[in-house]
């Protein structure tokens, strides 16, 4: 269908100004070898390109590629009605006769009768009316013995330019890249796959329905929406679209004729001989706006649809929202402290689950286990090799895809591996700028990596460096206590901070223990028993802070059956670990008559398992369960 040409063009001649505000781009080699097979005599460089034009030459910026990816909806229009116009052409040789056909009030033909009507009257407006097509140059010009025809390509480039806000005297080489690509599928292609994030947006707009009509349309003109009313029953009045039902109907005129349905007709079915609509309100809610982006994702796949501050967008999805600025923040942390003192359940409450990335240390953690590599998969019957990201890039390729908002990458227990080994060169990209971007950029050695990050991201790694965001944290924990097991070298410490979490039991599970003691059962609940019992008990022994118990040492999951945890983790932790080296002291936490582990085990929770002055304190913090004589 020919949608009428002037209202299309409107779509860009009252874009405004924030929809023409491009990102710098740079050309990467599959980009430079696909924009040079266009039909100009051009040489691609990093950010810029130059083209010869007989004996001169002109230089033209990046941002000019972007022209051409902006308004490639309306050169698709444009050559539809080329196509057109050529085939009139080619059964009218006569130009005085073609322009006779062309100015008539009510022309007649059978190369254009066989159009909707529809079409019919815009193909005739834009060719004989300069109102119609933008005020764009006329394709036929004279009259009588001395008409003439424009080139094509002059008539398109010059429709293409009227649309565009920018100055005539900086305009042609412009006309003429954005013509070409028209005229290059494979480089067309590649500007799509690339640059789409580069630009704010393809279609912004205040009604959800005239976005529907844009995108509709432009995919109509492409031959993309043929297949959904191919083989429909001509009987047919309105037909479900994936999960959306009721989305199109089709009606024999322009018109609806239901008001739940847009005035505008995006598409004709010459199969069914019928208009398409779509209805009304299709983006009315964030259920409705996921059913059409899952609609659209094997039509349109670079693009999708969000609302943003009442208005709906067209665009990359790996764009920034266009509407704010990004996040900044990001820093390097390293939160430690005493086992169970809930390092991780503090940076859960801080940041919502969605933006986490989390990973855990141990001495086996590598650079590659860390940043990512090939791994060979399955494909039918034949391996093949592909790059599998680690939890840095994952985190990465998150921060960069949703710059609105601050994410973290959480290392669980950051010295258990050896972690400048396992940074290796990440470890420059700690050092940040106030707003928490790197301060240095590194090269990304390792292509599969960098192909990697630029098919996820849009190509925000074309340049080949590599960075972290303002919007992404490196959030560590690290039980202080095991500082020996991988010592963090002082390179390394400096370009993190570090906060300690102390020891407080306000909020600890408020389970109740009943334990045996010298005097009977008595009850007493794990706050009491872990801070006025054990830690007290610790303190005496000259245990460091960073060794003791802390409130979550057991959660509240494992103390629904505390006889269990109590033997199974914490007695071995304390008889193991903390008081290994310290056989006076076990002995004066827990009865001298164990020589084993194993006989304390097996002796709680029967009888009475702790020394005298722990026995004591349980007795002195808890209270005694009566008997069943009272």
């Amino acid at each position: 269908m020919l949608s009428e040409l002037s209202t299309i063009g409107q779509w860009y001649q009252n874009e405004p100004a924030e929809g023409w505000h491009f990102d710098e781009v740079t050309f990467d080699d599959e980009a430079k070898i696909a924009f040079e097979k266009l039909d100009l005599n051009i040489k691609i460089f990093e950010h810029s390109a130059r083209v010869d034009i007989r004996n001169n030459h002109t230089y033209m910026p990046g941002h000019y590629f972007l022209y051409a990816l902006k308004v490639q909806p309306l050169v698709t229009l444009l050559h539809k009605y080329m196509e057109m116009f050529d085939s009139l052409k080619s059964h009218i040789t006569n130009s005085e006769n073609l322009a006779i056909l062309v100015r008539s009030l009510s022309p007649s033909h059978p190369i254009t009768d066989a159009l909707d009507e529809y079409s019919k009257t815009n193909f005739y407006q834009a060719f004989s009316d300069r109102e119609k097509r933008l005020r764009g140059k006329d394709i036929i010009n004279g009259s009588g013995a001395s008409t003439s025809l424009r080139s094509g390509d002059d008539f398109i480039c010059s429709v293409i330019l009227k649309a565009l806000p920018v100055p005539d005297v900086s305009s042609d080489m412009l006309g003429q890249l954005i013509y070409s690509f028209s005229q290059c599928p494979e480089a067309l292609q590649v500007l799509k796959k690339k640059y789409y994030p580069s630009i704010p947006y393809l279609f912004k707009c205040s009604s959800g329905d005239e976005l529907m009509f844009r995108i509709l349309s432009v995919l109509g003109w492409e031959g993309k929406l043929d297949p959904l009313f191919d083989n429909v029953d001509s009987s047919v009045g309105n037909l479900d679209w994936a999960e959306t039902s009721g989305a199109f109907k089709l009606s024999r005129t322009k018109i609806p004729g239901n008001i739940s349905y847009f005035d505008e007709p995006v598409h004709y079915s010459p199969s069914s001989g019928k208009y398409v609509h779509i209805r009304k309100g299709l983006l009315n809610n964030s259920a409705g706006i996921q059913q059409v982006n899952d609609a659209l994702s094997n039509l349109w796949p670079e693009l999708t649809i969000s609302e943003e501050n009442s208005e709906f967008l067209f665009k990359s999805s790996v764009r920034q929202k266009h509407s704010a600025p990004p996040k900044t923040g990001g820093c390097n942390r390293i939160i430690y402290g005493a086992p169970g003192t809930g390092k991780s359940h503090s940076i859960e409450q801080s940041t919502g689950e969605e933006f986490i990335v989390r990973t855990v240390f141990h001495p086996e953690t590598q650079y590659s286990d860390f940043v990512g590599c090939l791994k060979p998969v399955m494909e039918g019957d034949r391996v093949a090799y592909r790059f599998r990201p680690g939890a840095f890039t994952k985190a990465l390729v998150k921060a960069i895809k949703d710059p609105s908002n601050i994410y973290r990458l959480v290392i669980e227990e950051i010295n258990r591996a050896p972690a400048a080994a396992v940074f290796g060169e990440i470890f420059q990209l700690l050092d940040r700028k106030p707003d928490g971007s790197s301060c240095y950029q590194i090269d990304i050695s390792d292509p599969d990596l960098l192909t990697y990050l630029n098919a996820q991201t849009g190509g925000r790694f074309l340049a080949g460096k590599l960075f972290i965001p303002s919007n992404l944290s490196l959030v560590a924990t690290m039980n202080s206590s095991d500082q020996a097991v991988m010592p963090l070298d002082t390179a390394f410490k400096r370009r993190w901070s570090f906060e300690y979490v102390e020891l407080s039991f306000a909020k600890a599970p408020n389970q109740v223990l009943e334990l045996q003691t010298s005097e009977g059962l008595f009850s007493i609940t794990w706050a009491d028993f872990a801070e006025k019992v054990l830690n007290n008990m610790l303190k005496e022994f000259r245990v460091p802070e960073d060794r003791m118990i802390g409130p979550f040492f057991l959660n509240e999951t494992e103390l629904q059956d505390w006889q269990s945890a109590l033997r199974g983790k914490l007695f071995v932790y304390l008889w193991d670990d903390v008081l290994r080296h310290k056989t006076q002291d076990r002995a004066r936490l827990f009865s001298a008559k164990f020589g084993t582990f194993g006989e304390l085990y097996n002796s709680f929770p029967k009888e009475p398992v702790f020394g005298l002055e722990a026995d004591s304190l349980i007795r002195e913090f808890g209270t005694a369960v009566e008997n069943l004589d009272g």
